[in-house]
């Protein structure tokens, strides 16, 4: 053996070669499964295709035998471990507590180090993720290109071309919604109600606040009402959700770091969409051994779990009426990743004239998974098509969740299912109740808001 070698267990199990720093932590996660398939019901890409190379304990056992040199990193490697959703849903079942979306992460990163896939394919995904997503001034003139050309009719004509020459990328740009004009966030929004609770920092995202601004305003707006001071922070950018699910760990750790100075001090930092939460919450594991990247997970959390956690005031009664038929569907990243469950489904219970009704698998995957809805597109709406089926089944008027991928893949299945419902997260409905309140009591002056 040469030197730093070692023989391998019996039974053929175990490195090659000595293994160090994330390789070895690593491998350490995947010694943790023991294939036992309790996990298999609760994966969407299992479900999909039924193939143990799919299922969640498959990948585990992928990830080990390259970490083990027993398997060469190659094309197809990468094909199965890109199907796999990342929605953690194998995760809640799982009694031994595997952390798959780890491991599915980590050996992306590794084989995006390898260069298996075609060099187009890393080269788009880098300039995508990196060049556009993460810089908040490129994104940003992206989207008032989209804007402009929505308003003179370009988008109609680019989708009209690719309905005729392209039509299943016809099919993703549909996903797409028509972007709202631009939301100015101001940078602090005073705390209101006879109880300071302290400050609080919101976490915007990179592609929240152009499609879907007005969650974070409301999300603002209600910690303020419930004693809140709210801080912006102009210098952070985008939390690297996108670029862990694509093995660009790299660009994910510089995007770590930035947020990291950007949001200094104490205090909570408050997300309103569940993959960004996730993400921000494991910085510790993404920068090991900063202390300070440790301190940062811990100060991350939903907007409502805030809200519940620390008390929130119940809107006040609107007149009797038709109530509005609500359902809650719970993102994956919010249900299995941070384990928020209940809070949400508080809140829209504490609002008037709702009617909170379930349906099946509220927890299960939606198909969005960041950007699994373009990458895999056809597994996508398959899982999509499974959920809306749930769903149009309770008949819903309004669609709650919170997270704005599952936003606009909800969105997307409800106008592929003809099922006429908005969607909203659970602080919008609380905010907008809010100000109705404040608008049939117009002499309560300091609390108004909106």
């Amino acid at each position: 053996m040469t030197n730093g070698e070692r023989a391998r267990p019996p039974g053929g199990g175990g490195p090659t070669l000595p293994l160090h720093g994330e390789r070895e932590r690593l491998y350490g996660k995947t010694l943790a499964c023991v294939h036992c398939g309790l996990c298999l019901p609760a994966c969407p890409a299992y479900g999909n295709a039924p193939r143990e190379s799919l299922a969640p304990r498959g990948q585990v056992y992928i990830a080990r035998a390259l970490l083990e040199g027993r398997l060469e990193p190659a094309a197809g490697i990468a094909e199965d471990l890109y199907e796999c959703l990342a929605c953690r849903g194998c995760e809640t079942v799982c009694p031994a507590g595997v952390e798959v979306g780890a491991i599915v992460e980590g050996v992306r990163g590794l084989l995006d180090e390898e260069g298996v896939e075609p060099r187009s394919t890393r080269l788009l995904r880098r300039v995508l993720l990196g060049g556009v997503v993460a810089r908040p001034r490129i994104l940003a003139a992206a989207m008032a290109a989209i804007r402009l050309g929505s308003r003179l009719g370009a988008r109609r004509l680019v989708r009209a071309a690719l309905r005729r020459f392209a039509p299943k990328w016809a099919s993703r740009e549909e996903l797409l919604p028509e972007p709202p004009p631009r939301d100015r966030m101001p940078r602090r929004f005073p705390a209101r109600g006879p109880v300071r609770k302290g400050r609080a920092f919101l976490f915007l995202g990179c592609v929240a606040p152009h499609l879907r601004p007005e969650t974070s305003r409301a999300a603002a707006e209600a910690l303020a009402r419930n004693g809140w001071e709210v801080e912006v922070p102009a210098a952070q950018g985008c939390c690297g959700a996108l670029h862990l699910h694509a093995g660009l760990r790299d660009q994910a750790r510089r995007l770590a770091r930035r947020n990291l100075e950007a949001f200094p001090g104490e205090g909570p930092i408050v997300t309103t969409a569940a993959g960004c939460g996730a993400a921000l919450a494991e910085t510790g594991e993404l920068l090991s051994g900063d202390a300070r990247a440790k301190a940062f997970g811990f100060r991350v959390s939903d907007v409502s779990a805030l809200l519940v956690r620390g008390g929130f005031a119940a809107p006040a009664a609107r007149p009797a009426s038709r109530p509005l038929r609500v359902v809650y569907d719970a993102p994956c990243h919010l249900f299995h990743a941070q384990g928020v469950r209940q809070e949400p489904l508080e809140i829209l219970g504490a609002l008037p004239g709702i009617e909170l009704t379930p349906f099946r698998d509220p927890e299960r995957c939606c198909g969005s998974a960041g950007i699994y809805s373009i990458t895999r597109h056809e597994t996508s709406m398959a899982v999509l098509d499974r959920k809306m089926e749930q769903i149009a089944a309770a008949k819903p008027e309004l669609i709650a969740t919170g997270n704005i991928g599952c936003h606009l893949q909800l969105a997307a299945g409800a106008r592929r299912a003809g099922l006429a419902a908005e969607v909203a997260h659970p602080v919008e409905l609380l905010a907008r109740a809010y100000r109705r309140g404040d608008r049939r009591s117009p002499r309560r002056g300091p609390d108004r808001v909106g």
